[in-house]
């Protein structure tokens, strides 16, 4: 499953957090609806490509990247206002056990690739950066540290989310004549990277500007 808008929320919920939620949902719809999808209407060498070979490892991941993909803004929505703490919690054990399912299936795609080291690289490190940032998450709410696991929930949907962003950028790459190893390779690691900077360049931002100067 690979990948726009960056996602980019304060920990506390606001309007503009809603409507960065609200356009992530429906960027994670649209990209499930048009990317994803496909792979389970038709299961088919010609769908699969390459991939065929490892269609179930490509299965596991799609599919548990969907829930993750689906239920993260949902997720962050009701911790941003501290609404239905129980559903909230549940909720956070599917997205979680979805992220370790997917990356560990991700692993098994990374390293069984045809695309290239770049490539299979920059899926390794996505998976990586996205069991961290989601481990993070939960080892600072078993700490009771909420305003942590909030900005590390941001973190690690941000990186979901790149999936989404993958889907935007490569084509956009390959418009420009790359040649395919190289177009994907960049894609792997600029659809998580970048979106993970920027997240993080407003977060830490927010917290710069409300602290007034001596």
């Amino acid at each position: 499953m690979a990948g726009g808008v960056a996602v980019a929320v304060e920990p506390r919920a606001g309007r503009g957090s809603a409507a960065i939620l609200g356009l992530a949902a429906a960027g994670a719809l649209f990209f499930v609806g048009v990317a994803a999808l496909p792979y389970f209407l038709r299961i088919d060498e010609g769908q699969f490509r390459q991939y065929w070979p490892m269609r179930g490892w490509l299965l596991v991941h799609i599919s548990m990247g969907m829930v993750a993909l689906l239920t993260g803004p949902v997720q962050l929505w009701l911790g941003l206002k501290d609404l239905y703490p129980r559903v909230h919690k549940n909720l956070g054990f599917v997205y979680m056990a979805a992220v370790v399912s997917s990356s560990a299936a991700a692993y098994y795609l990374a390293f069984h690739t045809g695309g290239g080291v770049v490539f299979g690289s920059g899926l390794t490190a996505l998976a990586t950066v996205w069991l961290i940032t989601t481990g993070v998450a939960f080892l600072a709410i078993t700490r009771h540290l909420y305003e942590q696991h909030k900005e590390w929930m941001i973190r690690s949907y941000v990186v979901t989310f790149g999936f989404v962003v993958f889907r935007a950028v490569d084509p956009l790459l390959a418009a420009q004549g790359l040649p395919v190893l190289d177009h994907i390779g960049i894609s792997a690691w600029v659809a998580w990277s970048v979106p993970l900077f920027l997240n993080e360049v407003v977060l830490q931002g927010r917290k710069i500007l409300r602290v007034r100067a001596d």
